[in-house]
């Protein structure tokens, strides 16, 4: 294990929250005693296997998760700008589709209220003969509207949504919402993380040294050898094991796992 004796921040897990917590100490803040511990090689816990989608339409109940969310893009698009989309960023959008015509009502009321909690504008199309309706671009992230476009009419919703059934009464697409790759993410903010001083020790934090308060150390340990870190401060990134890292400090940190399941197929046809 790499001898270290001090650290200005020490930050347990380099799984996408720790190297994020890494990338803006040391890139934004001009932290240069940033260090980084895992025990396993970064971002190969759960960090790999997310959904990597990002949506800012939320319906509710408050705004709290639109304000988040579009705050969490704008940085996404900035990480996508500086690294010439490196992380391979795309807008295609999320669509909600109903097959009930009856709920159309409820539908757009709700899309109406989510538009004007800030996800942006709500735009209704009725007839196919509209020309305001633009599809989502396959590639990029760049000039694309926000907000949602709601389809209700069949002829329109069969040309550009070909693949549902023909039953479907409406599609509520909502624009700032797309994919992009969360390994390339995690890479670039750990790469420039490390451009600018941050370090990374493959070793698991056993334990968090407290003095009235205040962090002061943490105990790393590898292969049966136990090395003591001095710290300003610690960084709980642990991903499903926060609790536990929590409990280092004699925390009981109120949350838990949940399990989330990803189903993926090649598309050999290009359906």
């Amino acid at each position: 294990m790499e001898k270290v004796d001090s650290a200005e921040v020490v930050i347990c897990g380099a799984g996408i929250a720790g190297a994020a917590a890494a990338y803006f100490l040391a890139t934004v803040h001009g932290i240069r005693g940033v260090l980084l511990v895992d025990e396993r090689p970064p971002l190969s816990l759960t960090s790999d296997k997310s959904t990597e989608g990002y949506r800012n339409w939320w319906p509710g109940p408050d705004d709290a998760m639109i304000r988040l969310m579009n705050r969490s893009i704008d940085l996404l698009e900035q990480v996508a700008r500086e690294s010439g989309n490196r992380i391979q960023m795309n807008r295609r959008g999320y669509a909600y589709i109903s097959g009930e015509a009856q709920r159309i009502p409820e539908i757009a009321a709700l899309a109406e209220a989510t538009s004007a909690m800030g996800a942006g504008s709500l735009r209704v199309h009725e007839r196919a003969s509209t020309t305001a309706y633009h599809p989502p671009a396959l590639e990029g992230y760049q000039d694309q509207p926000s907000g949602a476009d709601l389809l209700l009419e069949p002829r329109l919703i069969r040309q550009h949504f070909p693949y549902l059934s023909p039953d479907t009464k409406a599609v509520l697409l909502a624009r700032r919402c797309g994919w992009f790759s969360g390994q390339q993410l995690g890479m670039y903010l750990l790469e420039s993380a490390r451009e600018y001083g941050a370090r990374l020790v493959q070793g698991r934090v056993e334990g968090v040294v407290v003095n009235g308060g205040q962090v002061t150390g943490v105990e790393i340990g590898r292969d049966g050898i136990h090395q003591p870190v001095r710290c300003n401060a610690f960084v709980n990134a642990a991903g499903p094991y926060l609790r536990q890292v929590g409990r280092l400090m004699e925390l009981d940190l109120p949350v838990f796992c949940e399990l989330h399941l990803k189903v993926f197929f090649p598309d050999s046809r290009g359906v």
